[in-house]
């Protein structure tokens, strides 16, 4: 279970990708919350395998480890997202799909589990799809030899890639989506902050922290003035907003009600504010899987 919390704390972040996607339906003017990055790496397969509704790879790098991502929409609805994804990455016809395929027998494995290289979480209007991706058929030997590398780095890398895409209903019948991708080199150690320390990164300037909450991700793209940082800590979406009105006032902020407007309507506690710097700031407030657990989402979009 030692990497357990770590896929957590990347899925927390991961799904907090609705509040730039709630960005970016208020400035559609802007194709993206980050343009003209050319992203290299082996890339995730767009959905139904067409470029064409998935923009181009942006590299990011979270608590200093690299991902790669890409935002795309389609005209079908979120469970055909969700499914094609499961059928792309489902380990088959090898040593994992045999491993998977006798858990099951033996009830280890929840029966809707499609393969046991992948999960998902969610439902028909909001999830997320994970996937580790071995890039060939192994056999058990060459599974035991990629587990056994991975157990001793804590690299990811040595065992496989690892893919992710985050659906959402864009509310008119078709699905917004936002796939991220692992390069060589995945140390997931590094993306859980320990004993109630903050992670790596820093906070975002003049934008204040909610008391008591922990940096739990600390994000940003190579080569573009973006920022996300994420935190986590006791508390509600209701008291965040009401503190962060008034400190971002007092700090020379000023508030984009029309947005705050919008993202309720879409049942989303979200803030925009901007200041006389040029800097603009979208907070994204909601309750995280903890009774009395808040995640605060700070993104700095210029």
């Amino acid at each position: 279970m030692r990497y357990v919390k770590p896929m957590l704390r990347l899925t927390v972040f991961l799904a907090a990708c609705g509040a730039v996607l709630a960005y970016l339906d208020y400035r559609s003017a802007r194709a993206s919350v980050v343009d003209h990055l050319l992203g290299i790496g082996q890339r995730m397969a767009p959905y139904l395998d067409d470029g064409r509704s998935t923009e181009g790879p942006r590299a990011i790098r979270i608590n200093g480890v690299r991902l790669f991502a890409a935002a795309g929409h389609t005209d079908q609805p979120p469970q055909f997202v969700r499914k094609w994804y499961l059928d792309r990455y489902a380990a088959k016809g090898d040593g994992f799909d045999d491993v998977g395929k006798e858990l099951k027998k033996r009830g280890a494995l929840p029966e809707d589990m499609q393969a046991l290289n992948e999960l998902s979480f969610g439902n028909d209007t909001q999830g997320g799809v994970a996937a580790l991706d071995f890039g060939e058929k192994l056999s058990m030997a060459q599974l035991k030899k990629r587990i056994e590398k991975f157990v001793k780095t804590g690299d990811i890398g040595d065992l496989a890639r690892a893919r992710y895409v985050y659906y959402e209903a864009n509310g008119h019948g078709g699905t917004r989506f936002l796939t991220v991708w692992t390069d060589e080199h995945f140390p997931m150690d590094r993306l859980m902050p320990t004993d109630g320390k903050d992670a790596p990164g820093v906070d975002l300037l003049d934008v204040p922290r909610y008391p008591g909450t922990v940096r739990v991700l600390s994000a940003e793209e190579h080569g573009m003035p973006q920022r996300v940082v994420v935190y986590d800590g006791a508390g509600t979406p209701e008291a965040a907003e009401l503190f962060y009105r008034a400190r971002m006032v007092e700090l020379k902020w000023e508030s984009d009600e029309t947005f705050a407007r919008l993202a309720k309507k879409q049942g989303k506690t979200s803030l925009r504010f901007d200041n006389a710097r040029g800097h603009e700031v979208v907070l994204d407030l909601s309750a995280n899987e903890r009774q009395q657990g808040l995640t605060v989402v700070a993104i700095q979009t210029r």
